[in-house]
């Protein structure tokens, strides 16, 4: 068992490995009554092809992640559900674009729970009857997510910027892709993605963390795993262009919106090189499209920009990109204000100071919350980063920073896409 202690804030965790090579992160909270496990897999959203050390490629469809999600929650025994509530435990699971995760919290004992979640992430048993009655389930739910104003704009939003990367495609996948998944594919799916050397385990706990490594070792000695797949995510060039720089689509909704998103091009190679240049890009944006510029609530008085107004931003492996959101009729007077915008933004050292130390107080304040603290913990391990210090990345960001990632934006580089009323 390794400790390890951040003194900054004040917090402590121990990782220990157990015999079937789960790697198990106890988040030590004394006092806490409260616990939250999470497992996750780095198989997720994104992850349309695998490469084994051969070099074979294995081709994943897309939605896959999701709808395995979806069959784990099936067991023989009963709904598993209903047998967390019963113990106490409330059970969940989310499938992100890099990521799957599958979780419990509880103010009662542990062991219960925990065993539950070990068990049944630890075997997958589907019929072709069972997948098939899933995939008319995960259909009706892409369709419906497809009615949703926001998620539509967004995914539009994604496959309008994006040409070859996954992103392109929503998680769960298209109504074809889903169509095309077996009971073989995702049993190829889990075998590759689901072993516990590829798969972490964070509990944050005010329990000690020596019973939750005996738990999870007693649970996993008395199962049997295959072989660990060696199998790695293919990494995809996307081109620098986007696949179409205007795109248009109509839902009956009394509320017109509009996306204009620039696409960042970057050769950051690591994640701290990365989410470093993300805070600096977004701490420039932030002085400019908030409260913070004087002139901000004249844009909202003259109708350039509305309460549904904001923006993301997101510096990835091999993408980025800088979006901006707004309700509005006028789609084109939109980009042209961004344009002009996007240009002048300037942040003084006392603004830049006061967006720091804003940030820096979420990141001690999230710590409080067991579920995105755990979270949080699993995305910086799954990236290779490291935690603690990944929640003081914006502290080190200067004006000579933003200063230079400016230079990716190219206003040329762009998609507009809007949301219209359909006509009937």
């Amino acid at each position: 068992m390794n400790k390890i202690t951040n003194q900054r804030f004040n917090e402590t965790f121990y990782e220990h490995i157990v015999s079937s090579g789960l790697k198990v992160v106890v988040i030590h909270k004394p006092g806490y009554i409260g616990s939250s496990a999470l497992i996750a897999t780095p198989f997720g959203g994104m992850h349309t092809k695998l490469q084994d050390k051969q070099g074979n490629i294995v081709d994943i469809l897309p939605g896959s992640a999701h709808f395995l999600e979806h069959k784990l929650f099936e067991s023989e025994e009963g709904d598993i559900m209903t047998a967390f509530t019963e113990v106490g435990a409330s059970v969940n699971a989310f499938t992100s674009y890099e990521e799957t995760v599958y979780y419990f919290s509880t103010s009662n004992d542990i062991e219960a729970p925990l065993n539950m979640l070990l068990d049944f992430v630890s075997q997958l048993k589907i019929s072709d009857e069972s997948v098939e009655k899933e995939r008319g389930i995960i259909i009706q739910e892409l369709r419906m997510y497809a009615q949703m104003p926001d998620s539509r704009l967004v995914n539009e939003t994604y496959r309008s910027l994006f040409v070859e990367h996954p992103f392109s495609n929503d998680i769960g996948g298209s109504e074809e892709s889903v169509n095309a998944i077996t009971k073989e594919h995702l049993e190829m799916c889990y075998r590759l993605n689901y072993h516990p050397q590829r798969m972490l385990m964070v509990v944050a706990t005010g329990q000690q963390p020596q019973r939750i490594f005996d738990i999870v070792e007693k649970n996993h000695v008395k199962k049997e795993f295959a072989l660990v797949p060696q199998v790695e995510s293919v990494k995809v060039n996307e081109p620098n262009t986007v696949y179409r720089a205007n795109h248009e689509f109509s839902l009956d909704v009394q509320s017109l919106k509009s996306t204009v998103t620039y696409k960042l091009i970057h050769d950051l190679q690591t994640e701290a090189e990365r989410k470093k240049a993300e805070w600096a890009l977004r701490l420039l944006v932030e002085s400019t499209f908030s409260p913070l510029n004087p002139v901000y609530q004249q844009w909202m008085d003259e109708g350039i920009i509305s309460d549904f107004f904001g923006f993301e931003v997101d510096l990835g492996d091999g993408y980025g990109l800088l979006m901006f959101y707004n309700e509005t009729e006028d789609s084109d007077a939109f980009e042209k204000f961004l344009d002009k915008e996007v240009m002048l933004t300037s942040i003084s050292e006392a603004t830049l100071e006061q967006l720091k130390r804003r940030y820096l107080g979420q990141a001690f304040r999230s710590l409080n919350d067991l579920e995105d603290m755990a979270i949080s913990f699993i995305r910086a391990t799954f990236a290779t980063a490291d935690f603690f210090e990944s929640l003081t990345w914006v502290e080190d960001i200067t004006l000579k920073d933003i200063e230079e990632i400016r230079k990716i934006i190219d206003l040329n580089n762009k998609c507009i896409v809007s949301l219209k009323k359909s006509k009937n």
